[in-house]
């Protein structure tokens, strides 16, 4: 859009990886949920992988 102002973006991932973290669907979106949020509460700009 013309004049609008640019906005700086930030992103966090959370990363669980199958067959590594889990087998289980639930189980591993669990992970990676719990990933995000610790990479969300590190600050911006973060990327975490899930541990078990």
């Amino acid at each position: 859009m013309v004049g609008c102002p640019h906005r700086p973006v930030t992103a966090s991932l959370g990363i669980a990886h199958y067959p590594i973290h889990s087998i289980n669907a639930g189980e591993l979106l669990e992970l990676a949920d719990k990933a995000l949020y610790a990479a969300k509460s590190a600050g911006r700009n973060r990327v975490k992988v899930a541990c078990k």
